[in-house]
């Protein structure tokens, strides 16, 4: 290898700016053709091979030398400078043109061709290195989408393939070769390519991006992560993203779905199409798909990532395999993804994605949260819910009536469903997983279950029957009057358990929350003392303490 001469203009890269941009532009500022300059290169006893992705050593000194630049500032200019963040280049290797075929095993690899903001090129004239990946897909600057194509010649951008420079220099047409030859040049103008906006959720994702891109941590499931792992995971999350997005009625879920027949029917083979070497070419699409990858990623926890998923997993078709054999052969299954597709896939979460989703032609059933009582009565439970559960009566009668309440289109988790029956949120997260793992019925049985179950439940403002006790916690009138009537000799201590019967009797309230506990959790003293009255009441003593909360207190 002979000793690089500098060139007389030196020319530096701009911050990110990629190497074919950069050597364009080196190519302008000293009067030769980017032929020249590659030729130049060469006559040095160095090759391009892998110019744009990870050059040889000796290519990235040279180069150093001719522009009189650092080793470190050619190296910037490369795809290699996001080896170990978006790209894991391992096993590459310069000297062999066969090498790549490992990178590329791993998915999502640059190829031939680029994006590119035309915005930026009309500001700056220069091409992002970044712009190659295709985990890439927005101009945080200017807030748009990058574009891949040329409206012209309807070919990715810096798609010549005899050469790693175009013929028209840093020039901010389009240069691709037009016919056989290297002759004809496409000359759109790409700075005058209309750009579209992007929403919310795309540029949250695409900061993310950018910040692992810079190898910080970012925070996923609510824990900071290293930047690779993040990528990986966005990645992967996506690919399985894009093949679910192909099954039947995944429009519902979203509408970026809906854009993806298109680009699949035009990869299908026998095997379909293959998301996870190469994603969609349209950056909307990609960004879409990475998009709701990481709106699940970015949840605070995995129970609410889980829950963003479960929509998605239930896409998942019959197979031989089974629904996580499905899922598993469609992309990389990392911790973190095992993790939550198996969250997503558990029984307590096929059941709130199941009372979640509404018929598309509105015939959802309508549900008042005043008319569903804290615990379906036992005699529905008889009727209707026997069997469905390995659960205690009780806490499958709690589940049926959270069960009605997750029903309404505005509830969308347990807790929520507990508040709207004026119990605190964590009792209906504690009682649905309690109760999801221990069903014996499939969903949609346990949903036409609970529907005939409150059918035939009285029709009553449970919400008012509760305020109603909770007003004569400390008055004890009409106690007295019940106990003269019905059950002369009671103790005035028993008040409270007269005011519990009521509280669960009449109001079909949860006896954890009886206004006679004050607040507090009773012990299992006091649920013992409880019972033991109940058990005292006959006939006539129960039907005059129901009575009694519907007279003056």
């Amino acid at each position: 290898m002979t000793v690089a001469v500098a060139l007389p203009v030196t020319v530096a890269p701009r911050d990110g700016e990629s190497i074919e941009s950069w050597l364009e532009h080196l190519a302008d500022a000293n009067g030769l053709t980017t032929a020249a300059l590659l030729t130049h290169l060469r006559r040095r006893g160095v090759g391009t091979r892998y110019l744009t992705l990870a050059p040889a050593p000796a290519t990235v000194r040279v180069l150093a030398d001719l522009a009189r630049v650092t080793e470190q500032d050619v190296h910037a200019t490369t795809l290699a400078a996001y080896d170990g963040t978006a790209l894991n280049l391992a096993g590459l290797d310069p000297d062999d043109r066969y090498s790549y075929r490992q990178v590329a095993a791993r998915g999502w690899t640059p190829a031939h061709g680029t994006q590119a903001c035309p915005t930026c090129l009309a500001e700056t004239g220069t091409w992002r290195s970044a712009w190659r990946l295709l985990i890439v897909t927005t101009c945080l600057r200017h807030r748009s989408l990058l574009v891949a194509e040329c409206p012209s010649c309807r070919r990715p951008f810096r798609d010549q393939r005899g050469s790693h420079l175009r013929r028209v220099g840093g020039a901010t047409a389009c240069g691709n070769p037009l016919g056989a030859g290297p002759t004809r040049q496409c000359q759109h103008d790409l700075t005058t390519i209309p750009t579209a906006t992007v929403d919310d959720a795309v540029l949250a994702l695409q900061t993310r991006v950018e910040t692992a891109l810079t190898d910080h941590a970012v925070t996923v499931l609510g824990e900071p992560m290293d930047a690779a792992a993040y990528l990986d995971d966005l990645r992967h999350l996506a690919t399985l993203l894009l093949h679910l997005a192909g099954q039947p009625d995944a429009h519902r879920i979203g509408t970026w779905p809906s854009g993806l027949t298109r680009e699949a029917a035009r990869r299908t083979g026998e095997r379909g199409p293959r998301w996870g070497l190469r994603p969609p070419d349209p950056p909307g699409l990609r960004a879409a798909a990475l998009a709701t990858a990481d709106a699940v990623l970015s949840a605070p926890d995995l129970d609410t990532a889980a829950s963003a998923l479960t929509p998605w997993t239930e896409l998942t078709p019959t197979t031989d395999d089974g629904p996580l054999g499905w899922l598993a052969d469609r992309t990389v299954m990392t911790p973190t993804l095992t993790r939550l597709v198996l969250s997503a896939r558990s029984r307590h979460r096929r059941l709130s994605h199941q009372l979640d989703t509404h018929p598309p032609t509105g015939a959802a059933m309508k549900i008042n949260h005043k008319a569903v009582p804290q615990v379906i009565p036992h005699q529905q439970y008889l009727d209707h819910l026997t069997g469905a559960s390995d659960s205690g009566a009780e806490t499958v009668r709690l589940f049926a009536s959270l069960s009605l309440a997750r029903m309404h289109p505005d509830i969308k988790t347990w807790a929520a469903a507990a508040q709207a029956l004026g119990m605190p949120g964590p009792v209906g997260t504690r009682c649905a997983r309690a109760c999801s793992g221990t069903m014996l019925i499939a969903a949609e049985e346990w949903q036409a279950r609970i529907r005939a179950a409150i059918q035939d439940v009285p029709r009553y403002d449970y919400r008012a029957a509760e305020a109603k006790t909770e007003h004569r916690r400390h008055m004890s009138r009409w106690f007295e009057e019940w106990a003269r009537k019905y059950r002369p000799g009671t103790h005035h201590t028993s008040l409270s358990y007269g005011l519990t019967w009521q509280w669960i009797h009449v109001a079909h309230a949860h006896l954890d929350l009886s206004p006679a506990w004050d607040g507090t959790t009773p012990t299992a003293k006091d649920r013992a003392l409880y019972r033991q009255f109940e058990t005292s009441l006959d006939g006539q003593q129960q039907s005059g303490l129901a009575s009694a909360l519907h007279k003056r207190a």
